[in-house]
């Protein structure tokens, strides 16, 4: 046999269905990642698992399904919009301050950082928004709201899609995320995910920059015209 042909045979093959191996190296420049830096935010890791979660789940409506993928899934499209929620809360803050509005950056800061809860976080930018903009604008959309209430539902503190088990309640110890098997419309349920987590991605936050960059031409022109110092620059 041609050794040509034998090294052709005996090259690994790309098979997307065997999940043991990943695709082969395309090129240098097409292996290197960009990570960090001081522009990174939240807004663009919420897009990084909003992206991650819309792949995967593409993936198990193409392919049939796989019951080792939906719990992933939720987690991903549940992080996506705890970041998207956190990121709107802060820039929603940002132009409550440049109005004149006292919103104390370390009460902020901690609230962020120890809440996970997509209801509490949902009420604090309710009520910013209630303090910006007028109605509709003054508060998250109904449908997007219902589908916050109930992901709350599901996963109160943000642990249920990571483990299998978790904390209980007082002297109960470690408990099952998911004790009782059941079946679930994953299809319809991660479509709902999808569309709040983009809402709160695109939506929620085009209409926050477009208040914020009005506000800016505002002061600017307040400052022009009355040789005054008012607030502009945003910090968040």
């Amino acid at each position: 046999m041609d050794d040509e042909l034998v090294d052709d045979v005996d090259a690994p093959m790309d098979d997307p269905n065997d999940l043991t191996r990943l695709p082969q190296r395309r090129s240098e420049w097409d292996s290197i990642a960009v990570l960090g830096g001081a522009e990174e935010d939240d807004l663009d890791l919420a897009l990084g698992y909003l992206e991650a979660g819309a792949i995967l789940a593409s993936h198990w409506i193409r392919t049939g399904a796989n019951d080792a993928l939906p719990v992933p899934i939720y987690y991903q499209y549940r992080h996506a919009i705890e970041l998207a929620l956190k990121w709107n809360i802060r820039l929603a803050a940002a132009c409550l301050r440049r109005d004149g509005v006292s919103v104390p950056p370390e009460e902020l800061d901690s609230f962020l950082t120890t809440s996970h809860a997509i209801a509490h976080l949902a009420d604090r930018f309710n009520q910013y928004l209630g303090r910006l903009m007028p109605p509709p604008n003054d508060r998250i959309d109904p449908t997007t709201q219902g589908t916050l209430d109930w992901l709350h539902q599901l996963d109160e503190k943000g642990q249920t899609f990571r483990y299998s088990t978790v904390k209980g309640g007082r002297g109960q110890g470690l408990v099952r995320a998911r004790p009782n098997q059941q079946r679930v419309d994953f299809d319809a349920d991660v479509r709902r995910l999808h569309d709040a987590a983009w809402m709160l991605y695109a939506g929620c936050s085009g209409v926050l920059d477009a208040h914020a960059e009005n506000q800016a031409e505002y002061y600017a022109e307040y400052n022009a015209e009355y040789d005054v110092e008012m607030p502009s620059a945003m910090d968040y």
